[in-house]
């Protein structure tokens, strides 16, 4: 860090699980930064609890957790910490992360970092340049340096692309805001739910209503549709100044690790002598050009991707029905229901999780399947 350097404002946000040496290398290479003077107190550690408050099930080893907020404020001792006193999931946690930005900081852009992101020496000063230069334009959206390892770019000129992962990026307040009201059916799932066991039939119907579709249920995806949706630019470097280390975690393994080469990512360690910043008409061709594709997908595939998995898999959140009550007794119980009074109860007026939680739970379940002690 260059203490004569000028000081990043933006407030900075680090999301953090059970990868306390992935977030080491994170912390490390943020407090390595040139060009930039970046204050502890800008730093944020938005750290996810252990066991969910909705299922009892630990997604997190305590000790991991505890190492992760032992990591972060060994490198940033002046720096804030968020810990979850239960476990959120992915979703809500970020979710958590970025209202501290926007509602309580009430700042205008907002760096986020997952904990499986090295940076290069020059990644806040290139993020800086980024926001300086159009960080003012009312299409833009996300944007990040990390680049794109499998092409050759020049970093003596440095070029922009759309950006695919939200990995170490910018979010401005008005795409953030923007943003809200379309994704609150969105969050209403992953808050309903523990994130790893999310109903992925009920995710992908909710763009039934949209213009724009995907048939993947994270909240990155959901993200991505947003933005799209509403016209907003998510923007990348096309050099890497930055590398993927996320070997081990959510959405990797080390095969998939370097089957994608991230193994062998390396990244830019100076800013180019010019730097030329995206043109006007790039950035709104690259919002309209994912909105088209977005649209396209809505428009000739969803319809048929959402049949065929409509026979793989059932949304536990609608009401149940005469024929799935005893579906589900027969399943648990070995029988079904013995008066009409108990259809009448919960036909139509419970869904099919409350209900199978409901039984799952009863001394008579229990007692012929010898689980849920």
């Amino acid at each position: 860090m260059d203490a004569q350097a000028p000081t990043v404002t933006a407030p900075i946000v680090i999301f953090a699980f059970t990868r306390p040496d992935y977030l080491k290398r994170l912390c490390l290479s943020l407090k390595a930064q040139q060009g930039v003077t970046i204050p502890d107190n800008q730093v944020h550690l938005v750290q996810d609890g252990s066991r969910s408050p909705r299922s009892g099930l630990v997604y997190g080893d305590p000790a991991l957790l505890e190492a992760s907020v032992e990591a972060f404020r060994e490198v940033f001792p002046e720096g804030h910490v968020h810990a979850a006193p239960h476990n959120l999931g992915i979703a809500m946690n970020l979710h958590r992360g970025e209202k501290l930005v926007f509602d309580t900081l009430k700042a205008e852009v907002g760096y986020f970092f997952e904990e499986d992101l090295e940076l290069g020496p020059c990644y806040v000063a290139m993020l800086e340049k980024i926001r300086a230069a159009v960080g003012s334009n009312p299409k833009l959206g996300y944007f990040a340096a990390y680049g794109n390892h499998r092409v050759d770019a020049d970093p003596d000129r440095p070029g922009f692309i759309p950006l695919e992962h939200h990995w170490g990026f910018g979010l401005t307040r008005r795409c953030w805001r923007a943003m809200q009201p379309w994704l609150e059916p969105f969050h209403q799932v992953y808050k309903e739910v523990d994130y790893q066991g999310r109903p992925h039939l009920r995710i992908a119907e909710l763009y039934q209503e949209k213009e724009v579709a995907n048939m993947a249920s994270s909240q990155d995806v959901a993200k991505t549709m947003a933005a799209a949706d509403l016209g907003f630019a998510r923007i990348n470097t096309d050099v890497c100044y930055a590398r993927y280390i996320g070997a081990k975690g959510e959405s990797f393994r080390a095969e998939s690790f370097e089957k994608h080469g991230y193994d062998r990512m390396t990244f830019a360690t100076s800013l180019p002598a010019k730097f030329t910043p995206p043109s006007k008409e790039l950035i709104e061709r690259i919002a309209a050009d994912k909105r088209a594709q977005c649209v396209a997908f809505r428009r000739n595939s969803y319809a048929t991707e959402l049949e065929a998995m409509r026979r793989r898999l059932y949304n536990p959140d609608v009401m149940v029905t005469k024929e799935q009550v005893d579906d589900l007794w027969r399943l648990l119980m070995d029988r079904v229901p013995d008066n009409a009074e108990y259809y009448e109860r919960n036909v139509g007026k419970r869904t099919i999780r409350q209900l199978r939680t409901s039984l799952l739970r009863s001394k008579e379940a229990q007692a012929k399947s010898f689980f849920m002690k």
